[in-house]
């Protein structure tokens, strides 16, 4: 199950059922893609914890009220590194208000597909469907129909002088979460109703995503995936208001909109309807990113086809000088972009063909390994990419001190530039390809003063491999130490705490339904 970025919602391709959106929500949506794979929730929808699941189960305004909002915790902060090596921030919210959020997202899943799928033409490319895996969210996934998008998108240019690229401002972080109602229903609606949880189903859904932000009312979460569904919620409301208004060669990417315009007051004109559309959201366009484009012009991005042109050697052993042609093309792009996306593709498509791969000489996979590292050291947030396209793609190739070198610099990055997502996956690297990176004292102080949740997890899992005392101790004590603080302040260390502590333990300091899960047997790291 899967909700495809680069797709068209359709009725057919949107059926699934409620308890197949809660599995998907709960056990593949909590930890965000952008986090070390180690992380899982895979079983969480099926802990039988009778009290959670009837949450939502009270008759009256009043006790459905107490009973959500007796679930609200705040969330772990986590900033993960971006093309342009900006972090982003990131949340991975508390398992009990999200368990929470993706009931009420389950028990109201018909009347949200019936709202995202009403009778005005499709303009989200968001798709929902059965795939590989189970899922209901992968930003990375592209189905076959994207043949049917590429034709309806050169229909739609037949006539079109001018290309209008439009972005929300800070779309998730702004979006207001009495808006969901507002969306679900009507505004007017929403207001006459504004107290009453029982009649209206978006004020349900409203209230359960205020406490996934430990009751706070403006913004979503970036990162688990009942964020991607709320959000559409809303925007598809937003689309309505632009088909109203006759806006049809149209689509929309989450939070990005392409329209195909007539004439250059034509996307003038979309643009100021699109304002005022998102302004009764209380959204914004980002005017950085909104452009007017004279047609015709590429597809896709220029360094997209740039790359794309790029020909390895037809037949015969390919050495490393075409890689080698490859990267320096990639790096060019990157440079004359401020971004490092043409570097992932680049080394994806060293990887992506089995036929190709294997007429690689010696020589050629053995220095492409070097050069991965090389890059993602100059740009850490390619680290993962490397993880993933390149160590476990040419495995034989790899060897231990090579990991050790990239591990030992991303810690060393992340450390001097305050880039926690680096020293999480200098971790994470230690722990998949059992490593020992170069740990001084300095550099231990130095991890353990970040004070960053997903780092102490990962470094403590380390340290619990290789038997280093001094760490798990230093870590543990700022554990126990929460104790002693509110509940946001460990709200804000709940996978930290779940790792540390007893089920007694955790139950003492009001965590019961973590403390349920640890009785259980659950377990957030994947073994």
């Amino acid at each position: 199950m899967s909700i495809d970025l680069n797709s068209q919602l359709t009725i057919e391709d949107i059926g699934l059922t409620p308890d197949e959106v809660f599995t998907g929500l709960l056990d593949y949506g909590l930890f965000g893609e952008k986090l070390p794979p180690c992380f899982s929730t895979q079983g969480l929808s099926a802990i039988n914890d009778p009290e959670i699941r009837a949450t939502l189960d009270a008759d009256t305004d009043k006790k459905l009220a107490k009973a959500i909002g007796n679930r609200s915790h705040d969330f772990i902060r986590y900033a993960a590194l971006r093309e342009t090596n900006v972090p982003r921030h990131l949340g991975v919210p508390h398992p009990e208000s999200y368990f929470v959020q993706a009931l009420a997202v389950k028990k109201n899943w018909n009347l949200i597909k019936e709202h995202c799928l009403q009778g005005y033409p499709q303009i989200s490319r968001i798709y929902v469907r059965h795939t590989k895996g189970e899922h209901i969210f992968e930003m990375s996934y592209k189905g076959p129909e994207r043949f049917e998008l590429e034709e309806e998108d050169l229909e739609w240019q037949a006539g079109a002088q001018y290309r209008v690229d439009a972005d929300i401002s800070s779309c998730f972080s702004s979006i207001y979460t009495h808006s969901i109602p507002w969306a679900l229903h009507t505004q007017e609606e929403a207001k006459e109703h504004r107290t009453s949880l029982i009649k209206l189903p978006g004020n349900v859904l409203d209230k359960c995503t205020q406490i996934t932000r430990d009751g706070q009312t403006n913004g979503l979460l970036i990162g688990p995936h009942a964020s991607n569904i709320i959000a559409e919620i809303v925007l598809t409301r937003v689309d309505a208001e632009l088909v109203g208004k006759g806006y049809v060669k149209l689509s929309r990417h989450i939070d990005d909109y392409c329209f195909y315009a007539q004439s250059h007051d034509e996307a003038e004109k979309f643009i100021h309807d699109l304002g005022l559309a998102l302004r009764k959201f209380e959204l914004n366009i980002n005017e950085k990113k909104t452009r007017i484009s004279r047609m015709p012009q590429t597809s896709e991005e220029s360094w997209v086809q740039t790359l794309k042109r790029f020909q390895f050697p037809a037949a015969g052993e390919i050495r490393y000088s075409a890689i080698r042609s490859l990267l320096d093309l990639a790096l060019e792009l990157s440079e004359k972009h401020a971004v490092s996306t043409p570097l992932n593709y680049a080394m994806q498509m060293v990887g992506n063909d089995d036929e190709r791969v294997s007429r690689y000489n010696s020589r050629a996979k053995r220095l492409f390994i070097q050069e991965a590292i090389n890059l993602a050291i100059a740009f850490p947030y390619l680290a993962p990419v490397v993880e993933r396209c390149v160590f476990s793609i040419f495995k034989p190739e790899l060897r231990n001190e090579k990991v050790k070198l990239l591990a030992d610099q991303l810690l060393e990055i992340g450390i001097r530039k305050l880039y926690p997502d680096a020293i999480a996956h200098g971790l994470y690297l230690a722990l998949n390809y059992t490593i020992q990176p170069t740990l001084s004292q300095e550099i231990e102080s130095s991890i353990l003063a970040i004070d960053d949740c997903i780092v102490l997890v990962l470094f403590r899992e380390y340290a619990l491999r290789h038997n280093l005392a001094n760490i798990i101790t230093k870590i543990e004590e700022k554990a126990l130490s929460l104790q002693l603080l509110e509940q946001r302040e460990q709200d804000r260390f709940w996978l930290l705490l779940y790792q540390v502590y007893t089920a007694e333990q955790l139950i003492a300091c009001g965590q019961d339904f973590l403390g349920k899960l640890k009785i259980a047997g659950f377990s957030f790291i994947k073994p």
